[in-house]
């Protein structure tokens, strides 16, 4: 766990998809797990709607408490 992770960073990265839903934002686990360069098969997730590359895909999705928490049990 070398890369601490801050709501303000997530939602400034451009190469970090996220959408804000139900008040709260959720970010694509595959790009935050590509940023940190860690597995995060441990956090639990949602799917959601994305639009990537004008497509919309259903993604896994997870807050960032629910990435730290997810973080820490490995």
């Amino acid at each position: 766990m070398n890369k601490s992770l801050k709501l303000g960073i997530l939602l400034k990265d451009a190469t970090i998809h996220k959408v804000q839903f139900d008040k709260e934002w959720f970010f694509h686990l595959k790009d935050v797990a590509g940023y940190l360069g860690e597995d995060l098969s441990e956090v639990e997730f949602i799917h959601l709607p994305f639009t990537i590359d004008e497509e919309v895909i259903e993604a896994k999705c997870a807050t960032l408490e629910d990435i730290e928490r997810g973080r820490k049990v490995i």
